[in-house]
Parts: C-alpha cells; sequence; structure tokens
C-alpha cells in the first residue's frame, strides 16, 4: 500500500496576512516539507519583494500562489477545510493536535483536495471563517502565551504532514466540494427558518452548531445530494400545507 500523505492535495490557505515577509517565510517552511499549494486570501501580495527575501530558493511557490478576495471562494472547490485557532470555546470544538490532524488527513488526501487555513497575524480567524471549516487543530502551547508567528505555525503543521508516513486505509472516501456543502447549508437555513425552527433574526447560532455536526461527518456528494432532496421535500410539503402549491 501507498504510504503517507499526498501532499500535493495539501493547500496553505493565509487569510488576511499583513506582512509580505511572514509570506516568505512561509514559502520557505512549506518547501522544506514538500508542499507547494500557496492560497493568499485578502492580505498583501506574495509578490511583493519582501517575501521573495524571505523565501530563500522556494520563489516557485510564491510565483504560483493563488489569490481570492474571500475564504469562501478561495476554498469553493476544496473537499476539507482544516481550520487553526489559538482560542478556545464551544463554537471551536472539538480540536486536534497537529499529529492527529495528519493522521486524520492521510486517508482523505488521497482523493480530496484539503485546505488549512491561518488566519492573521492579529487577529486569526473569525466564528465566520471557522464555520467554513469541518475539522480544527490547534497547536499546544504555553498558556501564557499561546499564540505562535504565523510562518511557525505553519511550520508545525507541515512537519506533522511530512511525518505522517502511515500505511494508507484501503478505502479512502471522496468528499462533497465546500461549494456543494455551502449550498446545502443555506438550503437548510432557509428551510429551517422558513418551518420556525430558527429564528428569522439570529439563525447563525444554532447553524453553527449545525454546521459542526455536519461537518465532522466528512459528507459525500451522494450524501450532500440526498439532504439536499430532504430540504426541497420539506419546502413542497410546506408550500402544500400553506396552499402556496
Amino acid at each position: 500500500m501507498k504510504e503517507g500523505i499526498n501532499l500535493s492535495h495539501i493547500f496553505i490557505l493565509l487569510v488576511r496576512p499583513r506582512f509580505p515577509e511572514n509570506i516568505g517565510s512561509v514559502a520557505r517552511a512549506m518547501k522544506n516539507m514538500g508542499l507547494s499549494r500557496l492560497v493568499i486570501v485578502d492580505g498583501v501580495s506574495p509578490f511583493h519583494r519582501n517575501a521573495y527575501r524571505l523565501a530563500s530558493g522556494a520563489y516557485e511557490i510564491l510565483e504560483r500562489a493563488e489569490e481570492f478576495p474571500t475564504l469562501k471562494e478561495a476554498v469553493s472547490e476544496l473537499e476539507c477545510i482544516v481550520g487553526t485557532t489559538s482560542r478556545t470555546g464551544k463554537e471551536r470544538a472539538p480540536f486536534l493536535n497537529p499529529k492527529e490532524l495528519a493522521k486524520r488527513l492521510v486517508s482523505l488526501s488521497q482523493k480530496n483536495r484539503i485546505g488549512i487555513v491561518f488566519g492573521s497575524e492579529k487577529e486569526g480567524l473569525t466564528n465566520e471563517e471557522l464555520s467554513l471549516c469541518h475539522l480544527y487543530v490547534r497547536i499546544p502551547s504555553s498558556e501564557s502565551f499561546p499564540s505562535l508567528n504565523l510562518a511557525q505555525a505553519v511550520m508545525v503543521i507541515c512537519y506533522e504532514l511530512f511525518q505522517a508516513q502511515i500505511p494508507v486505509p484501503k478505502f479512502s472516501p471522496s468528499l462533497a466540494t465546500s461549494k456543494e456543502i455551502e449550498r446545502m447549508f443555506e438550503h437548510m437555513e432557509r428551510t429551517l427558518i422558513d418551518i420556525g425552527f430558527l429564528e428569522a433574526k439570529n439563525p447563525k447560532r444554532i447553524m453553527r452548531s449545525l454546521r459542526r455536526l455536519f461537518g465532522r461527518s466528512q459528507m459525500e456528494e451522494r450524501e450532500v445530494r440526498i439532504l439536499q432532496g430532504i430540504w426541497s421535500k420539506v419546502d413542497w410539503v410546506r408550500k402544500q400545507t400553506r396552499g402556496d402549491g
């Protein structure tokens, strides 16, 4: 059996990076660990000369980097999204540590594109951005000073991915893309508001819990279509009950 993570299917996404030096250092860390897919979301340009100064031989990663205005657009064609955070709270649990994450991704990476998302140097990822993620990873560190430099955090994760040389299970699932899942969540939210399960003025609180629940299940395309069919049937029954049909 083939061993280890398919590193060509791993994307490192930097959301709102403020300093080109950090982008260059991230590119170098990625190349050290065999990764090559870098995505910048609403941040400083990867082509900045200071990014090249710190990339030190990883220039091709900067030159091939993709740029997007929003995280939702950046992850739309990916099948598994991992959010990194140093902050705790029920909205961000459960957490994997980097070694656990790497082990989890061995099988998924064989047939699926995986995005590992890092927030900006100042405020990290917002709750809304984390709601787009299916898994969460937290790097263990001192409670008195838990925040890592962006490039250091990327290196820790990339190192564990590179080290994850374990047998690949015979079954490697093919997951639905983020775009397909988001379309299903949007439909779910409209339907649950319509039947009165969610409050129209504040649907996001419960929807975040539902996103975490379904995100952990690692849904395949067929499963997403089944859920879409359920919401469509509920919509139809609701219309018939109201006499809209």
